[in-house]
């Protein structure tokens, strides 16, 4: 790409979230950057005021376009704001990531070879502040809505690549606002623990459509249909590679229990071999439900 600074559209896709996202456009509007670029909101039928606080703060300005939905899930709100997208360059953003004065600059500048096709800020493989070419978004047909969530960004990115462009790493600037909420009671962890072993079967999912190298290594497949055991032990018990540390906690940050003496620790123990079990047994409703073989 000549230009190094190419006009860029910013992709948010929204719901219920209505204090933190007029914090996040206010940054967006104040973004240091040499070329022009547009800040897209799809709202997917928020019903705590969004829509009303968008309309009320944003509807006039000019470099804010709005989009309102019926709810669907966030992979068909994306792609309603990749289709408003009007400039080469589109960069999916939560609605919860409130960006630093020169996160676009830093952000558009990754696109310094015209092999890479995928910029992010976030993690391998995309997630929040990812950058794609517009074009290959059109050529591949943006987020799969049949994840609705999870593996999502995975698979979009594993599309790219497959086309022969690269995924690129940098450091651009933005502060997570998100605090997520112990789940009360028992029924709470319950139906916390239900929602995350669900997810996994998107797992499935993915590898069924991405069934190459490098899917088996992200996934840390082994025997081609096994995710390593030690992997979803250390997902459950905060040790992976992002984690808080030995307790049983989520890969969100959330902590159920701190290991603070040998009985926590035996605790933590058999909980993270039960979490293996169940997320293995739910893999195998994936594999039922999508026709791949993975636990």
């Amino acid at each position: 790409m000549k230009n190094k600074f190419p006009n860029a559209s910013i992709v948010i896709a929204t719901f219920n979230n209505a204090p933190i996202l007029r914090r996040v456009l206010e940054a967006m509007l104040k973004l240091e950057y040499p070329a022009q670029y547009e800040i897209i909101v799809a709202d997917d039928g928020s019903k705590d005021g969004t829509r009303e606080m968008l309309q009320s703060n944003f509807r006039n300005n000019k470099k804010i376009k709005l989009i309102f939905l019926k709810h669907g899930g966030v992979c068909k709100a994306r792609n309603a704001g990749i289709k408003a997208a009007r400039f080469p360059i589109v960069i999916n953003m939560d609605h919860d990531c409130i960006p630093s004065r020169n996160w676009l600059r830093d952000m558009a500048g990754g696109f310094d070879s015209e092999k890479i096709g995928i910029v992010s800020a976030y993690d391998y493989y995309g997630g929040t502040s990812t950058a794609f070419r517009k074009n290959l978004l059109n050529k591949v047909g943006g987020y799969d809505e049949d994840y609705v969530y999870y593996r999502e960004d995975t698979d979009l990115s594993f599309k790219i690549m497959d086309l022969g462009y690269e995924f690129k790493l940098v450091k651009a600037n933005y502060v997570h606002d998100h605090k997520l909420a112990k789940p009360k009671g028992f029924m709470g962890l319950a139906k916390h623990v239900m929602q995350r072993l669900k997810y996994h079967q998107n797992d499935v999912l993915l590898y069924k459509k991405h069934p190459a190298k490098l899917c088996e290594k992200f996934l840390n497949i082994k025997f081609h249909f096994l995710v390593s055991p030690l992997s979803d032990f250390k997902a459950a018990t905060g040790i992976w590679g992002k984690g808080v540390g030995f307790s049983i906690s989520s890969p969100r940050g959330i902590v159920f229990l701190e290991n603070k003496s040998p009985l926590h620790a035996l605790a933590i123990i058999l909980a993270g071999i039960a979490y293996v079990c169940a997320v293995k047994i739910s893999r195998l409703i994936g594999s039922i439900r999508f026709g791949k073989l993975l636990i």
